[in-house]
């Protein structure tokens, strides 16, 4: 099934704590851990020339009962790539009823200074 493809992922929170200096120095903590699995959906795009271009974006299908929003953070735990979601799980999951629950969500992969 699709499920054997999935891997484990682990949902990055925002933290704050005081720098000392009067002002915050903000970070990730780790948070839930859930099975996903990211896959490449191509699209079209319109380049500044007018033509059309295809394009493939990234995808994060995950399971049913966990939320993403726009801005979570998210580390595949194979090998500690972090991924940017770009929009919402609710608005592409399938209906409670469906044999198959999963939710899909675009990404995109963030690169961090070494």
């Amino acid at each position: 099934m699709l499920q054997d493809y999935f891997e484990d992922f682990i949902l990055l929170e925002r933290s704050q704590a005081d720098d000392g200096l009067g002002g915050f120095s903000s970070g990730w903590t780790e948070g839930v851990t859930f099975r996903g699995g990211v896959t490449q959906v191509v699209g079209r795009e319109v380049d500044p020339t007018g033509l059309l271009a295809l394009k493939t974006m990234p995808m994060l299908l995950h399971e049913w009962d966990v939320t993403l929003v726009l801005d979570d953070r998210v580390r595949r735990l194979s090998d500690g790539a972090v991924f940017r979601v770009t929009g919402q799980s609710g608005d592409m999951r399938t209906p409670a009823i469906s044999g198959m629950a999963y939710c899909q969500v675009p990404v995109e992969r963030v690169v961090t200074a070494p």
